[in-house]
């Protein structure tokens, strides 16, 4: 059909709608239609004359609404100085919804709107009815973008010790999927606290939040875990001590629990141990709350592999090896701790996390690991920078980072890596948690607001219902819409976007 013959034919028929109004910068949307207007095929449910011609600035981008059985026409159309008009087909559809955006003054269809007088909708073979017809305003969002968590190809587990927590201040948290608080141990009453003021905690938790980084409550540690067996003796009182441990989790908004329980063989605890993991499984699920521990070998004897299959994931301690007279934290000994666990233990390799070390360890003149030596990573750099791509340094090993990223590429194949602990980091260049960003996360597809991947029409009509403000109209990735890199979105951004995907298209 020629719907330019038909257009003028149908007129009356149409609802007419008039508008006046001028560009507001505050604005970033003018409605110009907003109800229901039906129609047959071939039918136009809504005409719009356009008393105002400078809202159709360039950038500016139409917006429509409507529902149909077949993908409907949108029709642009000018009777000034001779008839002209443009079809657009739609950006896509959720179920029968169906969404458009057209930039007002692009001439994509060889037509010259700069004497627009009309606006129309049409279905071509089945009745349609429209809800909405909107302006997008290209250049009225001043607002500037929050920052966008990263995509992350594998945890990022970082330990924040309680006695150096002021650290966060300047702690990259879109490198990190997961802080855990060390420690949060028990009083005799089974009261959960760690030495982090109580304002201090929380601004962590919303620093981390903001970032998408879940916070979880580490208890126990090395020197921590001795007194937990009273409050565990009996089933009354371990369910006593779990819904505090619950409780502290609520009240500061935290994402789950972390056990490190670091006890000898005879430690009367380990009789325990498989219940109460039992029970706190439950008590987390009920909340949503994830559920890790962490350990090493010489650990892991008392715990059975059913008990481990009730964690989401296994923090691996794979440092301070005393087996090794020349490196505590080396790559083999980081290979063979994750076989064991998932050999020896039959854990999933998905759900088992590589632990590293920001620090190193002396030796004795035996070639003994020297337990009172212990060095910051940020201490090697300040003595000489060029430490960070060593791995010993005066007696000391640790790990720079050409080794930092061959373990990242080792956690690449588990479930990621963890690190005790992030206060001991360098700062600028010389950050490993930088190198581990650098290893473990990717940058997103441009356009891909909607996180799926790949640039397509389906990121047109998030970011259009993102800029009408529509009910679950959420954009996983904002910044890949950025497109015009102004730190803002509006609909140049979708304008450009639309044209990429286009470009795509025709490309392929």
């Amino acid at each position: 059909m020629n719907h330019k013959r038909s257009f003028g034919g149908i007129l009356a028929a149409v609802v007419l709608l008039s508008f006046s109004s001028a560009v507001n910068a505050a604005e970033t949307t003018i409605h110009l239609y907003t109800g229901t207007a039906s129609a047959e095929a071939w039918t136009c449910p809504i005409t719009l004359p356009v008393t105002d011609r400078s809202i159709y600035a360039a950038g500016n981008t139409i917006a429509i609404q409507c529902e149909t059985e077949a993908a409907p026409y949108f029709v642009l159309t000018s009777n000034s100085g001779g008839e002209s008009w443009a079809q657009v087909l739609p950006d896509g559809a959720e179920g029968d919804r169906y969404y458009y955006s057209y930039d007002a003054m692009t001439a994509a269809f060889g037509t010259d709107f700069s004497l627009l007088d009309y606006i129309s909708v049409m279905a071509a073979d089945a009745p349609v009815t429209v809800y909405a017809v909107d302006m997008l305003v290209g250049n009225a969002s001043e607002d500037p973008l929050p920052e966008e968590p990263v995509q992350h190809t594998a945890r990022v587990v970082g330990y924040l010790p309680d006695w150096s927590y002021q650290a966060y201040g300047t702690l990259d948290f879109s490198a990190l999927t997961h802080l855990n608080i060390a420690f949060c141990n028990p009083d005799t009453e089974g009261e959960l606290s760690c030495r982090i003021p109580d304002n201090e905690m929380r601004n962590i938790v919303n620093k981390a939040h903001a970032a998408d980084v879940k916070v979880m409550a580490a208890l126990g540690g090395g020197g921590g875990c001795d007194g937990y067996l009273p409050l565990l003796d009996t089933p009354e009182e371990m369910a006593a001590f779990n819904e505090k441990i619950m409780a502290f989790c609520e009240a500061y908004e935290l994402d789950g629990i972390d056990l490190d329980i670091e006890l000898g063989a005879a430690h009367g605890i380990w009789e325990h141990y498989a219940d109460w993991v039992v029970s706190l499984r439950k008590l987390c699920d009920e909340r949503g709350y994830e559920m890790s521990t962490a350990t090493a070998q010489w650990v892991a004897v008392h715990v059975t592999a059913d008990t481990f299959s009730l964690f989401d994931f296994i923090n691996v301690m794979a440092y301070d090896n005393d087996a090794d007279e020349s490196s505590h934290a080396d790559m083999e000994f980081a290979q063979s701790s994750l076989q064991y666990f998932n050999v020896q233990k039959k854990i999933p390799k998905e759900k088992l996390v590589l632990g590293v070390p920001f620090y190193g360890r002396g030796y004795t003149a035996d070639g003994a690991l020297d337990w009172n030596s212990y060095v910051a990573f940020s201490q090697l750099i300040a003595s000489d920078t060029a430490n960070y791509n060593r791995d010993a340094y005066n007696g000391v090993a640790y790990n720079g980072a050409p080794t930092m990223r061959e373990k990242c590429a080792l956690a690449k194949e588990y479930g990621g890596i963890m690190i005790w602990e992030v206060s001991q980091d360098a700062a600028g260049e010389y950050s490993l948690l930088a190198v581990m960003k650098d290893e473990l996360t990717v940058a997103a597809v441009r356009g891909d607001v909607n996180a799926d991947g790949v640039l397509s029409m389906a990121d047109a009509v998030a970011l259009q219902k993102w800029l009408l403000l529509l009910p679950d109209s959420a954009l996983p990735q904002w910044r890949a819409g950025d497109l015009c890199a102004d730190g803002k979105l509006d609909a140049a951004d979708l304008s450009l976007l639309k044209r990429e995907v286009l470009q795509l298209r025709n490309a392929a």
